[in-house]
Formats: C-alpha cells, sequence, structure tokens
C-alpha cells in the first residue's frame, strides 16, 4: 500500500543558528561574554540626526544605561559613523535588569545630551531583541555655556555689585576732589604713577564691562587723564584677581599668566594711544560735579570712610558667598554707611549724592538691561558650532575675529573662562583666537560700549574699541605661534 500524507517539512535551521552566531560575535566584539540562562541578546541600531533636518551627526557616541544603577549596570557604548548610522549590541541579565527602566543616549560634540527611554524590542531571529532608536540631537548653543540670564540679570547677586557700582561712582563725582583725581590720574601726574595706579585697580575691583562704567564716568567728569582713565576702563573688569587665578586653574598656568601680562600691557598702550589721538588734558565734561568746590563738600575723613565702605561692599558683593556669610560681612558696613550717611553729610551733600545717582542710573539702566536681554536671546538661538572655523586656525585674522567677537558679547565675571575653556576643548579652537577672546570678553562689550558712548562720544568709544581688539589679537597670535596648540590638564 502507498503512503499518500505529505512528509512533514522541518524548518531549516541555518538562518537562526547564524542569526545567534551573529549576535554572539557582536556581543564578544563589545567585550560581552556568551548569554546565560536569564540574559538577553539585545541588538540596538538607528540613525543620529540634527533635530528637524536629516542631516547625520558624523561623531559622538551612544551609550545603553540604566539611570541611578551605574553600580549594577555597566554602560554600553557603541561610536557613531560617518554617515551617522550606530549598531550597539548588549548582553542583558532580564532577571534583574528591567528592559523598560534603560535608556539610550546621544553624546555628541557641540551638542546637547539626548537621553530617551528604550521603546520595546521586537524578536529576531534567534533570540535577538532588536530596537531601533533614531535619535535627533539638537545643536548646543552659546547659551548653554554661557547663560547671561542667570549669571547677570535673573539673580540678586547682580544688585549687590551694581548698587554699590553706582553709589561709589556718584560718591567719587560728588564728594571726590578733583585736586586728588588730577594728581593722581590727571594730566600733569607723573606718568608711571597714573597708569600704574589705573591698571592697579583692576586688581583690587571685581567688576564686568558694564558697571566699570560708572566709576569710569565718576573719574573721567572728575578731571582724569584720558590715557589713565582708558587704561582704568579696560583694566579694571580685564584685570580681576578672581578670574585670573580661575584661568590659571582651568585653563592652564601659561595662559592664565600670559593673560595677566598681556592685559597690564594692553591697558597702558590703550591709554598712549587714546592720549595721543585725543590729548591728555581734561574731559569736557570735567569739574561738572554737583558741588562745585571740594570746600562745599564733606571731610577728608568722611569722604575716605564713606568711598572705603563702598568699595568695601562692592567687593564683597562680587564674592560667590552664603547668604549667610555674605549678610554676616555686609550687615556692619551698611550700619556704617547710613550713620555716615546721617552723621556726616549734611541735606545739600546727600541730595548732591542723591543727584548723581540718579543720574548715572538714568545714563546706564535704560540701555544695559535691553542691551543685555537681547544678546541674552541671541546666545540662546545661536548654536556652538558658528564658531567650527576656528578649529585649529591660529592665523592673526581668526584671532581678530575672536576678540571682536569678545567685544560684541555680553560676559559676567568668570563666565569668560568657561566659555573658552569650552572652546578648546569642545571645539577644538585655536589658542590664538581664545586667547583674543578671552582679552577682550571680559574688558568691553555691546552694552557697555553704547552706555560708554553716551559719556565719550562716538570718536573715543569707536578708537578705544578698534585699539582694544587689535590688541587683542596681536597678542593672541603672538601667544599661539610661542605655545603651539592647546592640550587639557586632564590629558596630562
Amino acid at each position: 500500500m502507498l503512503n499518500l500524507r505529505r512528509p512533514r517539512l522541518q524548518p531549516d535551521p541555518r538562518p537562526a543558528a547564524m542569526a545567534a552566531a551573529l549576535a554572539v560575535l557582536a556581543m564578544l566584539a563589545g567585550g560581552l561574554s556568551p548569554l546565560g540562562a536569564a540574559e538577553q541578546a539585545l541588538v540596538i541600531r538607528g540613525q543620529v540626526t540634527r533635530a528637524g533636518t536629516t542631516r547625520p551627526v558624523t561623531a559622538g557616541e551612544v551609550e545603553l544605561r540604566w539611570p541611578g544603577h551605574e553600580d549594577r549596570f555597566q554602560t554600553v557604548t557603541a561610536p557613531i559613523r560617518e554617515d551617522g548610522s550606530y549598531l550597539l549590541s548588549a548582553s542583558i541579565d532580564t532577571a534583574a535588569v528591567p528592559l523598560a527602566d534603560l535608556t539610550v543616549s546621544a553624546i555628541c560634540p557641540a551638542h546637547d545630551v539626548l537621553e530617551v527611554a528604550l521603546p520595546a524590542p521586537t524578536d529576531g531571529d534567534g533570540g535577538v531583541a532588536v530596537v531601533t532608536v533614531d535619535l535627533g540631537v539638537s545643536a548646543s548653543t552659546l547659551n548653554g555655556i554661557l547663560n547671561i540670564f542667570q549669571c547677570c540679570i535673573l539673580t540678586w547677586s547682580a544688585l549687590t555689585v551694581m548698587l554699590p557700582a553706582f553709589l561709589l561712582g556718584a560718591a567719587i563725582t560728588a564728594f571726590v576732589p578733583s585736586q586728588s583725581i588730577l594728581g593722581l590720574l590727571g594730566p600733569q601726574a607723573p606718568r608711571g604713577k597714573a597708569y600704574g595706579a589705573a591698571v592697579g585697580a583692576g586688581i583690587v575691583l571685581s567688576l564686568c564691562s558694564c558697571n566699570v562704567v560708572p566709576l569710569f564716568a565718576g573719574i573721567w567728569r572728575r578731571g582724569a587723564g584720558t590715557g589713565p582713565a582708558f587704561a582704568f576702563l579696560y583694566s579694571g573688569p580685564a584685570l580681576d584677581l578672581l578670574p585670573i587665578i580661575f584661568t590659571c586653574q582651568v585653563i592652564g598656568l601659561p595662559f592664565g599668566v600670559f593673560r595677566t601680562v598681556a592685559v597690564s600691557v594692553i591697558a597702558v598702550a590703550v591709554g598712549v594711544i587714546m592720549a595721543r589721538l585725543f590729548g591728555e588734558g581734561r574731559s569736557e565734561a570735567a569739574g561738572a560735579a554737583t558741588l562745585p568746590p571740594s570746600e562745599d563738600g564733606p571731610s577728608r575723613r568722611v569722604t575716605g570712610l564713606l568711598v572705603g565702605l563702598l568699595l568695601y561692599l562692592l567687593i564683597i558683593g562680587s564674592m560667590a558667598l552664603s547668604w549667610r556669610l555674605r549678610l554676616g560681612l555686609t550687615a556692619p558696613a551698611l550700619a556704617g554707611l547710613a550713620v555716615l550717611t546721617w552723621r556726616g553729610l549734611n541735606r545739600e551733600q546727600r541730595g548732591a549724592w542723591r543727584l548723581e545717582t540718579w543720574q548715572l542710573l538714568r545714563l546706564v539702566l535704560p540701555v544695559l538691561i535691553p542691551a543685555v536681554l537681547v544678546i541674552g536671546l541671541v546666545a540662546m538661538h545661536t548654536p556652538l558650532t558658528v564658531t567650527r572655523w576656528l578649529s585649529g586656525n591660529n592665523s592673526l585674522a581668526a584671532s581678530l575675529a575672536a576678540a571682536a567677537f569678545g567685544a560684541l558679547m555680553y560676559f559676567p565675571i568668570l563666565t569668560e573662562v568657561a566659555f573658552t575653556k569650552a572652546l578648546l576643548k569642545v571645539m577644538g579652537v585655536g589658542l590664538g583666537p581664545a586667547m583674543a577672546l578671552i582679552l577682550t570678553a571680559p574688558g568691553l562689550s555691546l552694552p557697555g560700549m553704547i552706555i560708554l558712548r553716551r559719556v565719550v562720544g562716538w570718536r573715543r568709544l569707536l578708537a578705544y574699541a578698534g585699539a582694544t581688539v587689535l590688541l587683542a589679537g596681536l597678542a593672541g597670535a603672538l601667544f599661539a605661534a610661542a605655545w603651539g596648540t592647546y592640550l587639557c590638564s586632564c590629558a596630562l
């Protein structure tokens, strides 16, 4: 009898075996051991692109991790290929690690880190779970490093610096005799003494390019010479001791030392250039203080105590202190200032000081606040990749461009150091542009220049800004030629 039953077809085991073998090879290539009884082979693949576009991101890595459980799960990484694709293989102990808690992250230079939850995997051949995760990363913006709003606008610390600066500038204008300013910074003062005092003031004061303007306006209106006044205007914010120490610590000792020397030389050179162009004579506004002769003002002792207390409050206000410590250090000074104002000044003198303070506020704030807000909004939407053309470029043109960029942006105290470090390490910017940027960033800014124009006029402003940018660019190119390439201290 014939057997008419159709023979049962056996599935071909070769595709499943091949898939399993490939998974094992992939795991071995990733440094993983073959699967155990409770382990799940997992393959994650996908494409990394710029958010909102199809442009691939060509550098970086993708990682698989268990947030908050780094001690129980070793993060697995895979490089991003030149076409933006990636392939990540892992072996997961599903008895100990829930797949639903894992995340996939894209970490790319000059882009924000993107982390998403691992989608539910689908079963592939040979029991290998396959997940496709496409990642769209956003380019980092300047604001990611330089958060202007948090640094200098939306904080109480801004008030602890700006208010003493305005009061001090107004007190200098109202109470400090012109003879004292002229004897130290005036046209007839010894050049070494005048420029030394102007440059040395920057080491003591912690100012940014905007709140130095009230102090500059005070000594300018009291008759300071053109050269020393502009030397102080640049060195006041650029030669602050704290950012210099921070530069040495964060970027490197040679960088910090060269910055210190270059700022001192540039301050004197800018002062000399301004004096040659416009003369050392007193400014047109000299002597325009509210109190005409010094004998109508308070005594020297009262004036000295008043200026000293305001200078102390300015220095303490610029320090990064806890509010409890700040209050403990400033409360006695504030009490002394209140007593001195009430007992040491008569009604006319208090009115003169109040009037000078109001005039400075009207001069600065209507320009400062809108300008800083605009720059902050621009920084929020400017990708960090705009600096890519400076990568490895130490030419004079690149240094001059970086110096001009630093002059137009607004950098609160210390932020120029963090910004420059990010450009050096993340974007690979050359040493020349980095040095030029850190030389102009503290001393110049677009808001500060707009305010300064109201004090000294367009001609002096353009000459001052142009000379500073040119000298900073030359100094940056010189430093790059002498030092070469940057090596982060963490790589030593």
